[in-house]
């Protein structure tokens, strides 16, 4: 009798697992007008109301991205094929009044990439799906997949059908049967952390120690190749595996790369996940997307530390419909982006002086574009309405915020510990699921680090908003920067449009490029009468749209002479919700190229700035 009711209470457990579990399939073969139909079949549900709901923002991007919008034709079946009722809570939600009688949902999915029709922020294009007959299907699975409330944790099955000729390339391997293929998921977060791509297979698998590498490479007109990318990305694995420490964190990672044509929100750049990175770059050959490649890659990449393994409750216990925002963007995004500089330099994929550079383009950028008044943290915590124009500076002033901590901590034990040992000792203390409290990670880490000085620090230039001591921390290894009082006794000359390229920004409304602060308008833009927030719509009749820009201010700077006329077409708002076009016309001239805020070496370090120098380089 106990065996059986043994038997019986573990037969009743697995039919009550896969009860809980919830099946999407899709047939990309049926693409009917650039939408897609996924059909869902729900748990084992109890009577009365159920919710279905879309992710109103996924981890990893900082903008209410409304993922319901995409969606119609909603349909709620019982097991008779009968329509059930249902009411649409808010853009995001569904709610089906008969839960426990509900047998299937159906819906009809646009992609995000090509439905400029749809109202609402635009999705960035790593963070949104496009569906091409017979080319490119790119699934970011958080625009097609809802969830059931409550059931976040369920286990999931995605069953996809595909042309025969069509790979698809994800994190998550998949069986496969025919022209179908079953991914499997443990959880819904877990599914949506998992793009997938369908294109003609150009792919690469590199094995590094115990760790599986998936490049997956969707290049329009074949100019750049999986093998290529591997060759230029290899490097920079082996880089990132020494930096943290020794070995890869993850058994399988997949690159999921599209090149495009055309850059229709001006913007380019990827979207990291815990075992993979989606890519959206320009179309163009190896040798000058190379480096841009890599500097991507190895942001994306870095993010499996953080906030993808170390991150506080905010991410850890992500809210798809009402996310709260974690004030460490410094730590997620910053001390990213200056880790994926920081080791290049530090393994020999590029130098110092291009490394300084680097720097240098960022504290410019920095003071052209962002209002740095604004506390870091404060910033964090409404990066997603109050100061959303002000999220990218994460990758500015945030990767200098970096950069003087890695400084800080070397001096303060002698070279011999930084940023790269504080996140080994952090990723002792937290992971993928214990997360820590977002209050209490500045005490966390004085306590790990066991300096003091680093109080200080934060309390100055990340919760408080103190103007970085970028020259201090560059003297502590033989650098400096120039300011005004410097002179410059041989000043330089370049050929210019009027502003600095560091200044400029996309108005997603218009698709037209703008000069986004005034300190971005050099010598020759101040004769034309260029101002903060002019849209740029022609130079000499070559248009400056954003899929022309490129293209024409090459063809530009390659003819124009000194002396001939300079015709610079703009849109400048006028205050009305409208803009007024002008004509800023004047004979072309060099521009005066000032020596302020550049980056320089010293002429004579002393012993202990190079001593500090080699330790913060050393391998």
């Amino acid at each position: 009798m106990r065996k059986f009711l043994l038997f019986f209470l573990l037969f009743h457990g697995f039919v009550t697992l896969a009860q809980q579990k919830v099946s999407y399939s899709i047939q990309l073969s049926k693409l009917n007008q650039d939408q897609l139909t996924v059909e869902v079949k729900p748990p084992l549900l109890k009577s009365g109301s159920v919710e279905y709901c879309f992710p109103k923002i996924v981890p990893g991007t900082y903008a209410n991205y409304d993922f319901g919008r995409y969606i119609s034709n909603f349909k709620a079946l019982d097991a008779s094929g009968k329509e059930l009722k249902f009411s649409k809570k808010s853009i995001n939600q569904y709610v089906i009044n008969e839960g426990q009688k509900l047998s299937k949902i159906s819906y009809l999915v646009d992609d995000t990439w090509d439905s400029p029709e749809i109202e609402g922020e635009y999705v960035f294009e790593p963070a949104g799906t496009s569906f091409q007959k017979d080319t490119l299907f790119a699934l970011n699975t958080h625009g097609l997949l809802g969830y059931f409330k409550g059931f976040e944790k369920s286990p999931i099955e995605l069953e996809i059908s595909h042309p025969k000729e069509l790979f698809g390339a994800s994190s998550i391997k998949s069986t496969h049967k025919g022209n179908k293929d079953l991914f499997s998921a443990h959880s819904y977060q877990e599914i949506v952390d998992s793009p997938i791509m369908y294109s003609v297979p150009d792919t690469l698998t590199l094995h590094m120690g115990k760790s599986e590498i998936l490049i997956s490479m969707y290049s329009p007109n074949h100019t750049i190749s999986a093998e290529q990318i591997g060759e230029k990305i290899l490097p920079l694995l082996e880089a990132q595996k020494n930096y943290l420490g020794g070995s890869l964190p993850v058994q399988r990672y997949a690159f999921l790369i599209v090149l495009s044509e055309q850059l229709k929100s001006g913007s380019f750049g990827a979207l990291e996940h815990a075992q993979s990175s989606f890519y959206y770059l320009p179309e163009g050959n190896i040798q000058t997307l190379g480096q841009t490649i890599r500097d991507v890659c190895a942001h994306e990449f870095f993010h499996i530390l953080t906030p993808l393994s170390i991150h506080s409750e905010e991410i850890g216990n992500f809210d798809f419909i009402k996310p709260r925002m974690s004030q460490h963007l410094w730590l997620y995004e910053g001390l990213t982006e200056y880790a994926a500089h920081h080791m290049q330099v530090k393994y020999g994929l590029t130098d110092l002086s291009q490394f300084m550079t680097t720097m240098q383009e960022k504290w410019q950028t920095m003071h052209m574009q962002f209002n740095n008044e604004i506390p870091f943290t404060e910033m964090s915590k409404k990066v997603l309405d109050t100061y959303k124009d002000q999220y990218s500076n994460v990758y500015q002033k945030g990767a200098l915020l970096g950069f003087g901590l890695d400084l800080l901590l070397r001096k303060g034990s002698n070279g011999a510990y930084g940023t790269q040992d504080m996140m080994r000792d952090l990723a002792k203390e937290y992971g993928p699921n214990k997360s820590f409290k977002d209050e209490v990670l500045f005490d966390k880490l004085i306590q790990i680090t066991h300096q003091a000085a680093v109080a200080n620090y934060f309390k100055d230039y990340i919760s408080g908003n103190k103007e970085l001591p970028l020259n201090e921390w560059l003297n502590e290894i033989g650098y400096g920067l120039r300011d005004k009082k410097d002179g410059d006794e041989n000043p330089s000359y370049a050929m210019t449009m009027g502003f600095d390229f560091q200044a400029l920004s996309v108005n997603s409304e218009t698709k037209r490029v703008y000069i986004g602060a005034e300190p971005g308008i050099n010598a020759f833009g101040k004769l034309l009468d260029l101002h903060a927030k002019d849209e740029l719509i022609s130079v000499n009749g070559l248009a400056l749209d954003i899929a022309n820009f490129v293209k024409s201010t090459e063809e530009f700077m390659g003819k124009i002479r000194v002396g001939e006329v300079f015709d610079l077409e703009i849109a400048r708002p006028n205050g009305k919700g409208g803009f007024d076009t002008y004509h800023l016309r004047a004979p072309f001239e060099r521009t005066r190229i000032d020596a302020e805020n550049t980056i320089y070496e010293l002429k004579n370090p002393t012993e202990a700035q190079v001593k500090l120098r080699k330790e913060w380089l050393k391998s």
